[in-house]
């Protein structure tokens, strides 16, 4: 529970000069609400007698009309000031979140999609209605009834003593009720909740394999039963809140009743006059209204207590994520090592198994193997995005997984499908470097054999790429996408079979342009055949996250059959490479 703390109380110490400015908002708020009503009474009784001068009731309409101006003001900047608050608030939230989720969702082997989506939707709208729905409507009830009973204290021991306890059922003893009541269906409800957000996101993920196994009425008649118990559950919850709203409203007209009889005793007293006894009885009307909220605002908190157990889980499982660290080391001259790695998912327990490898500066490895060789959690593994089970991944000394929010400034990676946005050419280019200069990009995009072509297009640079690029051919996407690469001028460059689906011929200018272009850079060539070996100083076969043979080519050539055969297999691509 303490370690909740960390989720509310450095907001709270962070803008409680906010919090104050809102807490007195409200009071002022409602205090404008009960002078209103109270000077409404007056005036509507001072105005059943027919005063014999107008001037006798001018300043209670004056009042009036000033409370009900005020009441709005004041309403007005509480909901600013509050929502300004809560923004501010969220973006914190949001932004530490991220950075809890970011490494947990790559590194974690059972954390699913819809769990993801669960914590970056759900949980952190809940965190948002906890400060504004709950801590802030009852902080302003507590205050406001001290406050209320402490004035009424002036006229009356007694009477404040017997509104007190009025005060405290719809302060304190309802809302314990209510959070009691309501917890175990609260949990209960977000267990569901969450259950229908993985099976809603693995359905969807997986709705090609829903309709062509024809099981497409399975998977909506489940759904419908998971939702038909959401259902089930609100509607209970309706009905309790209808039950605990109208004891509530019993609660208020006791007090009313309670309020005329003290109104009426006073003026038996002559301590008031009969006009005074309707303004009295109206002031509970704005204060029940402020204070009758505070059962349902407390009631949700196991439903923020969830969202909370949730973001607190992960804070307390970091320790299965390697401590993030600042990248100090060379930018020039980087190595990056796997030394004895093994990896493996939970359905998979083994996909990479005791691999090494060394990568120097201006090296060149191609990874080869079939699909479900490991190559693609290899990749991962050397970006830091996963943490291995057994070894480690080091650039320069430094474990990869502890300086990912560095490593857009040591890894590169040209993938088969890079992301294209709907903007224009020069703005797709400047995502990897915003301070690169025109000559910069125009010097980049002649090294790739691109310029010629997007200078000759009517608007140039500031043409659109259309939707994920479509404006250009396959080849001239992956140059535009290299160019970006080269632009981010990292040290380590990444290739993920970036020519699949390209001719021989598109495929053989664009593997020298890749070649020319990186000339220097350290380069790891994910690909699944042998065009272009002769330019890798090593070559590497996985087979089911093994190494099964490794050597430059030459060396390969010479002293493995298997490899002789496969590059005879592919020699008649491999005839027109570089």
């Amino acid at each position: 529970m303490m370690k909740h703390r960390d989720w509310i109380m450095p907001y709270v110490k962070r803008y409680k000069y906010r919090m104050l400015t809102i807490l007195l908002l409200s009071m002022l708020t409602v205090g404008s609400a009960a002078a209103l009503m109270f000077t409404s009474g007056f005036l509507i009784s001072k105005s059943s007698l027919r005063p014999e001068n107008i001037l006798l009731v001018y300043v209670p309409i004056v009042l009036v009309r000033a409370f009900g101006l005020g009441r709005s003001v004041f309403r007005y900047s509480e909901r600013l000031v509050s929502h300004d608050f809560i923004l501010r608030v969220l973006a914190k939230m949001r932004t530490r979140l991220y950075h809890l989720v970011e490494p947990k969702a790559a590194t974690s082997k059972s954390m699913k999609t819809g769990e993801v989506l669960g914590i970056l939707a759900e949980d952190i709208e809940s965190l948002q209605d906890l400060y504004l729905r709950t801590i802030l409507p009852t902080a302003s009830a507590v205050l406001l009834y001290v406050i209320s009973i402490c004035v009424l204290g002036y006229f009356s021991i007694g009477f404040a003593f017997l509104m007190a306890i009025y005060f405290f059922v719809l302060v304190v003893v309802m809302p314990i009720f209510s959070l009691l009541h309501m917890r175990a269906a609260n949990q209960a409800y977000k267990k569901d909740k969450d259950k229908l957000y993985q099976y809603v996101t693995d359905g969807f993920l997986g709705i090609h394999d829903w309709l062509l196994s024809g099981q497409k009425q399975h998977f909506f008649s489940r759904f419908f039963k998971r939702q038909e118990t959401q259902d089930k559950a609100d509607k209970r919850s309706k009905n309790w809140s209808y039950y605990r709203e109208f004891i509530g409203q019993v609660v208020v007209a006791a007090m009313l009743v309670t309020m005329l009889a003290f109104g009426a005793s006073l003026f038996t007293d002559g301590r008031i006059t009969d006009v005074f006894i309707a303004a009295f009885v109206l002031v509970i009307i704005p204060l029940s209204e402020a204070i009758l909220p505070v059962s349902n605002a407390v009631e949700k908190y196991p439903r923020y207590e969830e969202s909370l157990n949730r973001v607190t889980e992960l804070e307390l499982n970091q320790e299965t994520i390697v401590q993030a660290v600042s990248y100090e080391g060379s930018f020039e001259n980087v190595q990056l090592t796997m030394d004895d790695v093994g990896f493996g998912y939970e359905e998979q327990e083994s996909v990479i198994k005791n691999l090494s490898l060394e990568l120097t500066q201006g090296k060149k490895i191609a990874i080869i193997g079939k699909s479900g060789a490991g190559k693609s959690t290899l990749l991962k593994l050397l970006q830091g995005m996963l943490v291995p089970d057994s070894g480690s991944v080091r650039i320069n000394g430094y474990e990869a997984s502890s300086i990912r929010s560095d490593m857009t400034n040591l890894v590169s990676v040209l993938n088969q499908n890079p992301y294209l946005f709907y903007t224009s050419v020069a703005n797709n280019l400047l995502l990897a470097n915003e301070s690169a200069t025109e000559a910069e990009v125009k010097a980049i995009m002649k090294q790739v054999k691109l310029h010629d072509l997007v200078a000759s297009q009517p608007e140039g640079y500031q043409t659109s790429m259309q939707e994920t690029g479509q404006r250009f051919s396959g080849g001239e996407r992956q140059r535009i996408a290299l160019a970006r690469v080269l632009l981010q001028n990292t040290p380590i460059v990444m290739l993920d079979e970036p020519t699949v689906g390209l001719d021989p011929i598109t495929e053989r200018d664009l593997l020298k342009t890749i070649f020319d272009s990186l000339a220097g850079k350290s380069l790891l060539w994910v690909t699944h055949h042998l065009v272009g070996m002769e330019q890798m100083d090593e070559i590497i076969f996985l087979e089911e996250g093994k190494i099964k043979m490794r050597g430059t080519h030459a060396q390969l050539l010479k002293e493995s059959p298997h490899y002789r055969k496969l590059y005879e297999l592919d020699r008649p691509a491999a005839l027109q490479r570089i």
